[in-house]
């Protein structure tokens, strides 16, 4: 007898929706549509749909809520309220709906799988799907070594940056954040060199497509990420491997010379700031956005209402053009007020905090926590991240993150009998 369950698993259900998150852009059915259909979205809506249906054939009508509801309620309710308001209520109601769509996402992980095996099969699918996307970006500057050549002569002034099929070489490199962090963490508890060598190189893959998006904001994201694993794991070969290969490559490759040097002076300017108007530009924005919460009583502006209002303080010629925001932080700030902002930070305080339990929770009872502790360190990097950038509550990756970060929570207390009998 055929087992609905385990013919349409969490397996069936959630491993194309990431395959899709990590392929959205390069697959459009509809690409001059005012809403592009994307390999994300239609494997989103196909996922759904077999979820549904898996219930009602199983007769199994039961969901399982991981207790941040009343949170987004709340802060659901605080943006919709803002849109009364807001110079965008268009653009901020459809964000709002992709918002929503994105927290179903969630549930949607945390429902669908249900044994600690699956959710491994569905990390080794994240590192398989970023591999897929990361490889032909390293094809092209192998290729393409004038490129190479190019930022190192203009020493990060002017640079030509990697950005797969994102608009954002930024978007692009965080979408590695998350399979980086698990392959750092999966390195550290490897019991043999040759299976820590063959992760290394699988991550290096990885970490080669991020550096060629020249963005900053990722690498400053994956440091924090990564020293939060090695610290917690207390092995080193990660960093050992890395500095072996990096020396080797470095006397061995004239265009890894000039690769290296590029990214070092974009490393140079996070401090300095003096090559570019980018650390002026977003002083400005910052400063703003306290003018915006400020001058709207501190209710804010009105959801998405940040680029239309700041250009009422700066039009666009004086900041180079430059009007997102570039922190999602002061970005919510100004748009949804003190009582918005603060809901978000406990939101995700409350998020660090159910991850963080999983993993000393993992430890306590004697399992693996590489996956509990690389879904942690990836949460904590997308924040580090978001510092530098807008648009945190529609990364699809990162909505992903969050909803095997609390998968891997309810795992907590399960022995594997009780796994396969779920």
């Amino acid at each position: 007898m055929i087992s609905v369950n385990r013919t349409f698993s969490g397996l069936v259900i959630i491993i194309p929706t990431i395959v899709g998150a990590y392929l959205s852009g390069m697959v459009y059915l509809a690409e001059g549509a005012a809403i592009p259909l994307s390999a994300f979205q239609i494997a989103l809506v196909i996922a759904v749909g077999i979820f549904i249906f898996r219930k009602i054939a199983s007769k199994e009508l039961s969901f399982y809520f991981y207790g941040l509801e009343m949170e987004y309620l709340v802060f659901l309710a605080i943006i919709f309220f803002s849109l009364i308001y807001s110079p965008e209520r268009d653009e901020g109601l459809f964000d709002a709906t992709r918002y929503i769509v994105l927290i179903g996402l969630t549930y949607l992980i945390y429902n669908s799988v249900n044994t600690l095996k699956e959710l491994k099969i569905i990390c080794y699918a994240t590192v398989f799907a970023a591999c897929v996307v990361a490889i032909p970006s390293l094809v092209e500057s192998i290729l393409n070594p004038e490129v190479a050549a190019f930022n190192y002569i203009n020493e990060g002034k002017k640079i030509i940056r990697s950005s797969g099929a994102e608009r954002d070489p930024n978007i692009f490199g965080s979408n590695f954040i998350l399979p980086i962090m698990l392959l750092v963490a999966f390195i550290g508890e490897a019991k043999t060199n040759k299976k820590k060598i063959i992760l290394f190189c699988i991550s290096g893959i990885l970490i080669g497509a991020v550096l060629l998006t020249y963005s900053r904001s990722t690498w400053v994201a994956l440091f924090f990420g990564i020293i939060i694993i090695i610290l917690y794991q207390r092995k080193f070969d990660f960093i050992i491997y890395g500095f072996i290969v990096l020396v080797i490559v470095f006397l061995g490759s004239e265009g890894v010379r000039n690769i290296v040097f590029s990214v070092g002076d974009r490393v140079v300017d996070i401090f300095a700031g003096t090559s570019e108007d980018s650390s002026r530009f977003r002083l400005i924005l910052l400063e703003t956005s306290i003018y915006m919460w400020l001058d709207s009583y501190t209710f804010g502006i009105g959801y998405q209402g940040f680029s239309t209002v700041f250009q009422e303080y700066h039009p666009p010629q004086e900041v180079g053009g430059v009007y997102e925001p570039h922190n999602e932080f002061y970005k919510i700030l100004a748009e949804l007020g003190l009582i918005g902002f603060l809901v978000y930070l406990f939101i995700l305080w409350k998020t660090l905090k159910i991850g963080w339990n999983s993993v000393k929770n993992y430890q306590k009872e004697r399992k693996s926590t590489a996956i509990s502790l690389a879904l942690f360190a990836s949460f904590f990097a997308y924040i580090i991240f978001f510092q530098f950038l807008g648009g945190m509550q529609l990364h699809s990756i990162l909505t992903i993150n969050i909803g095997l970060l609390f998968c891997a929570s309810k795992f907590v207390g399960r022995s594997e009998e009780t796994e396969l009998a779920v």
